[in-house]
């Protein structure tokens, strides 16, 4: 049976650009992380861990995405992204609310930077090289770069 739900998904993802898909996986680890919060509230602790472990392979699947060769930027997010994974785990083994809550407050933080890198037009990415590469779908980190939307930490205004 047709799930409508999982169709409109599917055709969110792939009508999106590599950023704006980008922005969907981060919403995804958000809304999985923030679900493992609520599970535990709950005492619900099968849940919490099943929702936890979504949240970690959405995190591993972006930093499995990134191309360390781009450069600082790439290797810091790699960094950032090991951090919030450590967290998570360890909110999923303690069963206790605040290391996931650590987790989200990075994810939150980047969440915001790939939505302002999303909202530019494309023509004003056109320098990056992943932006024209059209090999396999990898986290542009030169983007943040070259466009100056970006730096570790949070957005540049």
């Amino acid at each position: 049976m047709l799930d409508p739900t999982s169709a409109y998904r599917t055709a969110q993802v792939v009508s999106a650009s590599r950023a704006g898909q980008i922005v969907l996986l981060y919403q995804g680890a958000i809304r999985f992380g923030t679900q493992h919060m609520a599970f535990l509230e709950r005492h619900d602790i099968e849940q919490a861990h099943r929702a936890s472990i979504r949240c970690q392979e959405v995190v591993t699947a972006l930093r499995s995405s990134l191309d360390l060769s781009a450069g600082p930027i790439a290797v810091q997010l790699d960094q950032l992204y090991d951090f919030v994974l450590r967290r998570l785990v360890s909110g999923n083994m303690s069963k206790e609310p605040h290391p996931t809550e650590e987790a989200l407050q990075v994810l939150r933080g980047l969440l915001e930077a790939w939505r302002e890198l999303s909202a530019r037009p494309a023509s004003d990415l056109v320098d990056a090289p992943a932006a024209q590469s059209p090999g396999p779908t990898r986290v542009a980190a030169p983007v943040f770069v070259q466009t100056g939307v970006y730096a570790v930490g949070g957005a540049r205004r």
